[in-house]
């Protein structure tokens, strides 16, 4: 390093000003003699080509540290170092080592290239930690830490994952149009066990080459996958949200997604996605999800139907469990779609009884045939009318039936012998007092043995809806 060089680098440090070095070289002992020299002076370098590993470990540097646009073909080491603020803006180090580190006000890092990996596992930003349109071939490790403000790292490129497990977010994570590539070991692209986030989660076009992972997430706003791309490994789980909770979540796969996404036991205010447009390739489990509501965003001009939602689940949700079923309809008749939520319930019932053996099924398929599981009563009344007709004009044709006491007996009526016949437990006096044989037995048993079944049918229902409140 010139000799001139060394003093216009000492100068301006001591008088607090920016030096745009053109691409000189400058020693990193140099920057760092200055940093913990201290003496209020202040960094503020541009186009400097750092010679050495700057290593700051420890040191506590009370002016803030700007470095824009400048090489070093070291790493940059931050490792317990208490700062004020960190400017790496269009920087190119080998990685980033920060443990532990301690910032007052923001860690920014625009434009930048990381040859390596960056390490600010349990440090403390006041501010915010952004890597916006940054290219960092190793991952970035930003587990255990504390940030008061946002994580940022929209339209960057990261080439072996985000990890963000056990951090605490002040304010939003903005993942948008960010590419994050699989860890060698997991294949996650990002790991956020247990993150904690004060604001949202934004993760618009985002492009993730493996796992998300941010099983127990608790995030206080919405968490937005709009057009992400989700990618399993080796077909396996591409976003688990297991035990997550949220406000809001909207999740709308980009077109070539594939692989699992599991929401098992999440917990979501508004749930908003689309059923219509779901990405083949994807499967979900919802057991155990609970949602107030169902909604859309603003743009959308056309509302999915019960119908299509139905398909959907069919088509693409994992495992028979009613509970995704019943959330559903609840939803549903929240929002005053009645007739569509018990829609919902008569098909949870058909995949309930069906999953019973083949006597279930049959029993379901009566109840289904009867009254609809309970939900459309009046298939009921149908049936009795029918069965009622039909007995009336049988028995009008081939009668009358002989009397058993033909003095006793009451006058000869096809219609009222029907109803009592067909009505358990009502006795019109019509039953007993005349004797069907041949094919009037027939018919009579028949008409009895509906009567029976049509009965029960009913009890079920009746039980059934009673027992769920209604649902």
């Amino acid at each position: 390093m010139a000799v001139g060089t060394r003093r216009r680098v000492r100068r301006a440090f001591r008088a607090g000003s920016a030096l745009d070095l053109g691409g000189a070289y400058v020693e990193a002992r140099l920057l760092v003699d200055l940093l913990r020299g201290g003496g209020g002076g202040r960094l503020d370098l541009a186009g400097a080509r750092i010679v050495g590993e700057l290593d700051l470990t420890g040191v506590r540097v009370e002016t803030p540290v700007r470095l824009r646009g400048c090489v070093s073909e070291d790493r940059l080491v931050l490792e317990q170092a208490d700062l004020v603020a960190v400017d790496l803006d269009g920087c190119t180090f080998a990685g980033v080592q920060g443990g532990g580190v301690r910032v007052a006000g923001d860690l920014v890092a625009r434009d930048a290239s990381i040859g390596g990996d960056v390490w600010l596992l349990s440090a403390r930003v006041g501010g915010v930690v952004e890597w916006d349109r940054s290219r960092v071939d190793g991952a970035v490790f930003v587990q255990r830490s504390e940030i008061g403000g946002g994580l940022h790292v929209r339209d960057a490129v990261l080439g072996r994952g985000l990890r963000v497990a056990g951090a605490r977010i002040g304010v939003n994570v903005d993942l948008s149009r960010a590419r994050i590539g699989p860890a060698p070991d997991s294949g996650a692209a990002i790991t956020g066990g247990g993150l904690v986030v004060g604001g949202a989660v934004f993760g618009h076009d985002l492009v993730a080459g493996g796992e998300i992972h941010l099983v127990g997430a608790q995030v206080t706003g919405a968490v937005t996958l709009q057009n992400t791309t989700l990618r399993g490994r080796d077909g396996g789980h591409s976003l688990l949200l297991i035990e997550a909770q949220m406000r809001l979540l909207t999740l709308r796969p980009a077109p070539d997604s594939a692989g699992t996404i599991s929401l098992r036991d999440a917990r979501v205010g508004r749930l908003v996605d689309d059923p219509v447009n779901w990405p083949p390739g994807c499967r979900i489990e919802l057991d155990g999800l609970t949602y107030e509501r169902l909604s859309r965003r603003t743009e959308d001009t056309a509302q999915w139907s019960a119908r299509q939602r139905l398909a959907w689940m069919a088509r693409f949700v994992l495992g028979s469990a009613p509970g995704p079923y019943d959330q559903l309809a609840a939803a549903l008749a929240r929002d005053g779609r009645e007739q569509e939520a018990r829609r919902v319930r008569v098909v949870r019932e058909r995949r309930r009884h069906r999953a019973m053996g083949w006597a279930g099924a049959v029993w379901g398929a009566v109840q289904d045939a009867g009254i609809g599981f309970g939900y459309r009563p009046g298939r009921a009344l149908l049936w009795l009318l029918a069965v009622v007709a039909g007995s009336t004009g049988w028995f009008a044709w081939s009668g009358p039936l002989r009397a058993v006491k033909a003095d006793e007996a009451p006058t000869w009526d096809p219609f009222l012998y029907s109803v009592d016949i067909l009505v358990p437990l009502l006795d019109l006096g019509h039953d007993k007092a005349f004797d069907p044989v041949g094919a009037d037995k027939a018919v009579a048993l028949a008409v009895l043995a509906t009567g029976w079944i049509l009965a029960t049918t009913v009890l079920a229902g009746a039980g059934r809806t009673l027992g769920r409140g209604g649902q």
